[in-house]
C-alpha cells in the first residue's frame, strides 16, 4: 500500500471521528478495521471541524474515499444517489474531456513546433570581429623581427 493511500486513511479517520454515530454506524465494521490499521499513526491530519470538508485541504484520495463512503452508505434514498451517480459521471466526462484536450495528439505536434521556432531564433547569433589595436600590431611586429 501506498504511503498517499494510508495518508488518505488516516485523513479517512480523523473526519470519521468528528462525525455523529449515526453516519459511522451505517459503515460496516470491516470497513472501518482496514481504515484503522492500515492508516499511519505518526500521521495527525490538521482538519478543522467547523470548516466544510472541501476547505480542509483533505488529498484527492482521502476526499474520493468519503465520497464513496456517502454513496455506498450514507444516500437516504434512491433519488439521493442517482442524482449523485449523475454529478460524478458528468465529472468524469469533464476530466476525460480536459485529460484528451490536453493530450490530444494534434496539440503536442503544435507544441513541439513553436519550441523549435524558439531554439532557431536563438541559433542565429552573428559574430563580432576581433580587431587588434595600432599598438598591439606594432609591439607584435617588433617581436617577430627579434624571433626570427
Amino acid at each position: 500500500m501506498t504511503y498517499e493511500t494510508k495518508q488518505a486513511y488516516s485523513e479517512v479517520c480523523a473526519v470519521l471521528e468528528n462525525m455523529p454515530n449515526e453516519y459511522i454506524s451505517k459503515i460496516p465494521k470491516k470497513i472501518i478495521k482496514l481504515f484503522e490499521t492500515e492508516r499511519l499513526t505518526n500521521y495527525e491530519p490538521n482538519i478543522n471541524k467547523f470548516n466544510p470538508l472541501d476547505k480542509n485541504k483533505l488529498s484527492k484520495k482521502a476526499m474520493v474515499i468519503i465520497a464513496m463512503l456517502n454513496y455506498q452508505y450514507w444516500c437516504p434514498n434512491k433519488k439521493v444517489k442517482d442524482d449523485l451517480y449523475k454529478t460524478y459521471l458528468s465529472n468524469n466526462d469533464k476530466y476525460q474531456r480536459e485529460i484528451e484536450k490536453k493530450y490530444s495528439v494534434d496539440n503536442l505536434f503544435k507544441n513541439k513546433n513553436n519550441i523549435t521556432q524558439v531554439y532557431n531564433e536563438v541559433e542565429n547569433v552573428a559574430m563580432v570581429e576581433y580587431k587588434e589595436s595600432v599598438f598591439k600590431r606594432i609591439i607584435n611586429k617588433i617581436k617577430n623581427i627579434f624571433h626570427k
